[in-house]
């Protein structure tokens, strides 16, 4: 399903990821910071507000010369990751409402080990012993934090589940972006899965009826924050890195943003991480890294 990475120079590469990380980390802040919107309308601003800014960029590309539309067999692709990115902020906001940003973050960036599992159901990659290793470690780390929640409360443990199915999705979407991305640049595609998110984000909007209007101007300012920074500047980035690097090592410099997340929630939210997630958080990253260390090189050879 996925090509050789194409050519990039390594610091390129890394600047673009830094980058990534930074951005998304503010994503889990900016959402608490909207709670008085519910979680579904936050999702969908964030994606009507980004695919507004992108599809700009990428129409003026179109425009220029420089960029040219998806061909006709690539758009079932791109409204498959679009749904994909759809049910990932769903599920992972909904997830926020219910535990706490260190848990839901620390969750949610198992998504290495859930595309490793992709790979081997829609590849046929058998995982390797690092692999099965990594997936116990990092199962271990989810078991003493969803331990926790459900000792305190059911619905933090069923607020860790969302966050679980939203690891998933997101995997899900990145898979399918790296497929895509070696014929699709990265502002079309992006514009393009935004919009279709957009879309299926709008339309479960128009099912449920939550409120979309009569927010404080602080919450609709951290809504635009969240579809500029974490989005725009942040998936973006991410989406730029699919045509260059494998989806499990794009995946894997995500994992900077759980530690980023909640160090940045301790003097903004005022929330102190929990023992659980102390202790479960470094088992699951120490999961993810022994998981991927048969993976080969960072900067893979070029194609």
């Amino acid at each position: 399903m996925t090509g050789a990475p194409q050519a990039t120079h390594p610091r390129k590469g890394i600047l673009v990821l830094v980058a990534g990380v930074s951005a998304t980390s503010w994503a889990a802040i900016f959402v608490k910071l909207a709670s008085e919107a519910p979680a579904l309308t936050i999702a969908a601003y964030r994606l009507l507000f980004a695919s507004a800014v992108i599809g700009g960029i990428a129409l003026a590309g179109l425009l220029a010369g420089r960029d040219r539309l998806p061909g006709r067999a690539t758009w079932p692709w791109l409204v498959l990751s679009g749904a994909f990115l759809a049910g990932h902020f769903w599920s992972w906001f909904a997830s926020l409402d219910r535990t706490s940003v260190g848990s839901s973050v620390v969750i949610v960036a198992m998504q290495p080990l859930l595309a490793a599992l992709l790979g081997y159901l829609f590849l046929r990659e058998s995982p390797t012993r690092n692999e099965y290793a990594g997936i116990t470690l990092a199962t271990v780390g989810l078991l003493i934090i969803g331990g926790r929640d459900f000792a305190n409360s059911p619905g933090e443990l069923g607020g860790d589940a969302l966050a679980l199915l939203g690891g998933f999705l997101g995997a899900s979407y990145r898979t399918v972006g790296r497929h895509l991305r070696g014929g699709t640049s990265a502002a079309m595609y992006s514009a393009t899965v935004y919009a279709v998110a957009a879309v299926a984000l709008w339309l479960l909007v128009a099912t449920f009826r939550p409120s979309v209007s009569g927010f404080a101007g602080d919450t609709w300012t951290f809504m635009v924050l969240l579809a500029l920074v974490p989005q725009v500047i942040g998936h973006t980035a991410f989406n730029w890195a699919l045509a260059h690097f494998r989806v499990v090592t794009v995946s894997l410099a995500n994992m900077g943003e759980p530690v980023a997340a909640t160090l940045l929630a301790i003097p903004i939210l005022g929330e102190r991480p929990s023992v659980a997630v102390v202790a479960g958080g470094p088992l699951i990253v120490a999961g993810v890294i022994v998981g991927l260390r048969s993976q080969g090189a960072t900067f893979p050879p070029p194609a």
